[in-house]
C-alpha cells in the first residue's frame, strides 16, 4: 500500500526538533527502559500503550515536539498510521518502533514522513545514537572503552555474585566478545568458587599500588575461565588489613576497558570512595534485591547513591527469587519502590545451590536462567539472545 499525500504532508517534519516535550507510547517494559535511558535529560513522558493510544492523545493534546509510537500488535498498521497522520500536527515529529524487520515496513514508514523506525528489541545505545540526534539535535559523547556493568547486591544473599558470574558468561556466549569478570570482594569473594577455579595473585597489589599494575601485570593476574572470559579475583585472609585506593581502582578499570569489550564487576556495598570509581566508570548498574523488607530499604538507598555518583548511568532494579516462600508479593515491592522492577527473576530452585556446590556455572544446571538474563544481555549489548523468524508479515498476513 502506498501512503497518501495527506499522510506524507502530515508527518513531514524538520530534521531537528527544537521544542522539548516528547511523548512515547510503548507496549513493553524493555523498550520503555531503553527510551528513558537513551533520552535521559530530555522532557520525555513514557506511557504504556500503542499507536491507537497516541492517536487518541493527539486528538486533544498536541503541544509537544515529538511522539514515539509502538506499532507492535496492530491488526492494520497502515490504516492506523493514516489515522495518526490526520491528527498529528505538521510540527510534531513522529518516530516508530516495532518487531518487524521487513524492509517494506521501513520504506512505508519513512515514505509517510516519520523521522525513524527502530526494530525491537531496542536498547539504550540504539536510542542514543540513532533516535536522539533526530529528536534533540545532539548525541552525547561516545565512550570508546569497554562497557562496564556494575552488579550490586542491596542485601546479603540477594544473588549479585551469581548473576554477575552467569551474566559475564552469557554476554560472552551471545556477543562472541572478550569479557572480564572482576570480583572486588577481596576477602570472601565467591566468583572463583562458583566457577571452580583458584583466584590469581596480584589484584590486591594492583588496587593498593597502581604504579605496579600494567597490561602485562593484568595478563598474569587474569584467570582463563573459557576462550572469551577472564576472571580477576583475590582470596585475601579475613584478618588482612587492606588499603584499596581510588587511584588503584581507576587504573585497573582503565586497563580492563582497553583489553575487554565488556567488564562485569561484582561490586561491594557500601560504596566506599574507591568503589565509587567503579560506578563512575559504569555504563550499566544492576541493583539486585530479594523480596524482603531489608532489600526494599537498601535498594532504594543504593539506587539513590548510584544516581548521586553518576546521574548518567542507567540503574536497573533486578528482583531476584521473586516468588520464594515467605517473600513479599511483587505488588508490595512495586508500591514500596515507587516503580516496577526492571527485571524479575523467579526462584529457580535447588539447581542454583547445586551449581555452587559443584563449582560450575548455574547456566549449566539451570538452563531457564538464560531466559531471565536475556533481557539484561540485550540491554547491555543490543543483541537478541533468541532467534526470531519473520513468517508473519507486519501487514497481518
Amino acid at each position: 500500500m502506498v501512503a497518501s499525500a495527506t499522510a506524507v504532508a502530515a508527518l513531514e517534519t524538520p530534521s531537528v526538533i527544537t521544542r522539548d516535550r516528547i511523548v512515547a507510547f510503548v507496549t513493553d517494559d524493555l523498550s520503555a527502559a531503553a527510551l528513558r535511558t537513551g533520552l535521559e535529560g530530555t522532557n520525555l513522558d513514557v506511557r504504556h500503550g500503542a499507536i491507537r493510544h497516541a492517536i487518541k492523545m493527539l486528538e486533544h493534546d498536541y503541544e509537544l515536539s515529538a511522539v514515539i509510537v509502538d506499532i507492535n500488535g496492530s491488526s492494520n498498521p497502515v490504516a492506523e498510521m493514516e489515522d495518526l497522520a490526520r491528527v498529528c500536527p505538521t510540527n510534531v515529529a513522529v518516530a516508530m518502533i516495532g518487531e518487524s524487520g521487513d524492509i517494506s515496513l521501513y520504506r512505508i514508514v519513512m515514505q509517510m514522513g516519520a523521522l525513524e523506525y527502530l526494530q525491537k528489541p531496542i536498547n539504550r545505545d540504539m536510542v542514543t545514537n540513532v533516535l536522539r540526534p533526530k529528536l534533540v539535535g545532539k548525541t552525547p559523547d561516545i565512550d570508546r572503552g569497554g562497557h562496564v556493568v556494575a552488579v550490586c547486591g542491596a542485601q546479603g544473599g540477594a544473588g549479585a555474585t551469581s548473576i554477575a558470574v552467569n551474566l559475564a558468561l552469557q554476554l560472552a556466549e551471545t556477543t562472541k566478545a572478550r569479557v572480564a569478570l572482576l570480583d572486588l570482594h577481596l576477602q570472601g569473594g565467591e566468583t572463583a568458587v562458583m566457577l571452580g577455579v583458584q583466584p590469581g595473585a596480584g589484584l590486591r597489589i594492583a588496587l593498593e599500588d597502581p604504579e605496579r599494575a600494567d597490561e602485562l601485570f593484568l595478563d598474569r593476574a587474569a584467570i582463563q575461565v573459557n576462550e572469551r572470559v577472564r576472571l580477576i579475583a583475590a582470596d585475601e585472609a579475613l584478618n588482612a588489613e587492606l588499603h584499596v585506593t581510588e587511584a588503584g581502582v581507576r587504573n585497573l578499570m582503565q586497563l580492563l576497558r582497553k583489553q575487554f569489550n565488556y567488564i562485569v564487576v561484582d561490586t561491594p556495598v557500601p560504596l566506599t570512595p574507591a568503589i565509587q570509581a567503579v560506578i563512575a566508570a559504569s555504563r550499566t548498574v544492576l541493583v539486585l534485591l530479594e523480596a524482603e523488607i531489608t532489600g526494599l530499604r537498601n535498594a532504594k538507598a543504593l539506587r539513590a547513591a548510584v544516581r548521586e555518583i553518576s546521574s548518567k548511568n542507567p540503574v536497573f532494579m533486578v528482583l531476584n527469587r521473586a516468588n520464594h516462600a515467605g517473600g513479599l508479593p511483587t505488588e508490595t515491592i512495586t508500591m514500596a519502590l515507587g516503580m516496577e522492577p526492571d527485571i524479575v527473576i523467579p526462584d529457580l530452585g535447588s539447581g542454583m545451590t547445586k551449581a555452587v556446590n559443584l563449582g560450575v556455572p548455574a547456566l549449566t544446571q539451570v538452563p531457564k536462567l538464560r531466559r531471565y538474563l536475556a533481557p539484561i544481555v540485550r540491554e547491555i549489548a543490543g543483541v537478541s539472545t533468541t532467534k526470531t523468524t519473520w513468517f508473519r508479515r507486519w501487514f497481518g498476513r
